[in-house]
Parts: C-alpha cells; sequence; structure tokens
C-alpha cells in the first residue's frame, strides 16, 4: 500500500480531476483503440491549475517549515511551472525570484511580455529574463539567484525546473496513480497504458512509482518534449534522479 499520508500535504487543487472518453480522437486513430484523457488542466482555480501542482502540494510544507521567505525556480519563458511557482508563493505568503531562460526558439516580438510570463509578474514574482538556452540540469543561473536572494538578506527555498531533482516532487504523481484507479473503479475500464509528456522527469517518475503498486509500471509512456536527441539523454538521466527522488520519499528514506 503506498503510503503517502505520511507526508505533509498543502492543498492547492480541487481534488480529483475528471477522466473524460475522447470519442472523435479515438475515431480519427482507427477506432481499434480507445482513448481518455485525465483532465489536470482542469485541477485548480489557482493561476489555470496544471500538473506542477500536484507536485507543489508536497513541496511547499517542506518550504514554510524551512522558514523561507523566497520561493526560488526556473524554467523557460513561456513556462508553465514558474507561472505556478509565482502563484503558489502569492498564495502562501511568500516573495518568489523566477530564472527565465530562452528554452524554445521565438522570433515574436512581445513573446518575453505576454501569456505565462506576463501572469508571473502580475502575480508579484521578480522575473528574471537570461539569455541561456534549453538545458533541465541545475543551472548555475538559478543558483545565483538563491544567491542573490541570501546576499539581500532573504531565505531562499528553491524548487528546480519542474519541481523535478526534489525529494518530494514525484510525490503528487504517486497520488495521481492511486486516483486514477479508484475512477477506474467507478467507471469499469482499467488504462492498458498511461501516456504523458516528459521533459523534467518527476511527473512521469511518480506515476512510475504509483502505477508499479498494480502491476503497471512498465506502461506509464513518456513522450520527450525537449526536441533533440542531446536533450532527450539529458532527460533521461535527470528522470533517473527525478524517479529517485519519488521513491525515496516513498520508501521514507526522506520523511522530511
Amino acid at each position: 500500500m503506498l503510503r503517502l499520508d505520511k507526508f505533509e500535504k498543502y492543498k492547492l487543487t480541487f481534488g480529483p480531476t475528471p477522466i473524460e472518453f475522447l470519442p472523435r480522437m479515438t475515431a480519427a486513430l482507427g477506432g481499434k483503440v480507445q482513448i481518455w484523457a485525465k483532465r489536470d488542466d482542469c485541477n485548480s482555480g489557482l493561476a489555470l491549475g496544471g500538473n506542477k501542482l500536484r507536485k507543489l502540494e508536497y513541496i511547499v510544507p517542506d518550504a514554510i517549515a524551512s522558514n523561507a521567505d523566497t520561493l526560488v525556480s526556473i524554467g523557460g519563458v513561456q513556462s508553465n511551472h514558474t507561472r505556478m511557482v509565482a502563484a503558489v508563493a502569492a498564495k502562501i505568503g511568500m516573495k518568489c525570484v523566477v530564472v527565465q531562460e530562452s528554452w524554445v526558439p521565438h522570433e515574436d516580438a512581445v513573446y518575453d511580455r505576454v501569456g505565462n510570463i506576463l501572469l508571473t509578474r502580475l502575480m508579484g514574482a521578480d522575473s528574471r529574463i537570461v539569455p541561456e538556452g534549453f538545458d533541465i540540469g541545475i543551472r548555475k543561473s538559478w543558483e545565483d539567484a538563491i544567491q542573490s536572494v541570501r546576499d539581500a538578506g532573504g531565505k531562499p527555498y528553491g524548487i528546480p525546473a519542474g519541481a523535478s531533482v526534489h525529494k518530494y516532487g514525484g510525490l503528487g504523481y504517486v497520488g495521481f496513480a492511486e486516483e486514477v484507479r479508484a475512477q477506474e473503479a467507478e467507471l469499469g475500464v482499467r488504462f492498458d497504458y498511461l501516456i504523458v509528456c516528459v521533459v523534467t522527469g518527476s511527473t512521469q517518475a511518480g506515476m512510475i512509482v504509483g502505477f508499479a503498486a498494480d502491476g503497471r509500471a512498465d506502461r506509464v509512456i513518456g513522450i520527450d518534449a525537449s526536441g533533440t536527441r542531446e536533450h532527450a539523454k539529458s532527460w533521461g538521466r535527470n528522470d533517473q534522479a527525478a524517479f529517485g527522488s519519488a521513491w525515496s520519499s516513498f520508501a521514507g528514506r526522506n520523511p522530511g
């Protein structure tokens, strides 16, 4: 049995997200395989929600316990993750610094002034654009931002890109697996494969741990969105680290 109840959780989501059958996509793909969608895009009223909130629900208690006053994270210019970190910081009364690197090539003159980055700034975050290319490792720009908070007399709490490579980063998607199992029982279905977009790794890592409980760890298929072979290899190493973090937390070696 997965003992997520041993970990503190700060509620940021509405609760279980709906699972929706997609008949037109099923038909478009030949009709032999049924396609369903788990609507984690509808999981919260906080800054449009999304998968990062499941992760942050288990990270926030650790940030509060650390007596930090500033959340510090990193992503691309239009990062969903940095938007959510900014929203969470505003909700819990902390300051926020986010590094926004040039992870996606763009020619739009207002790319760095609209969308997610605009919302991030409206929520009070100190958004710092850094002209560096895509990399999902631990970035010097992020470490420099953390140090800048210390230098200014603050107490930072670092959250890596995508809330991955963090001891609690995978726990939310261990819980996701438990949620899916309960919904499968209600719907009278059992999903053969679970397909997820992957960049930094902890969403899939948590799902692998969660679905291992019913023998479906190898049925969790990640679609790499990093865009290049080099970055895919980097993602693979990062995912292993994220999976290790998720499993260590589940096993109780990082109880907080």
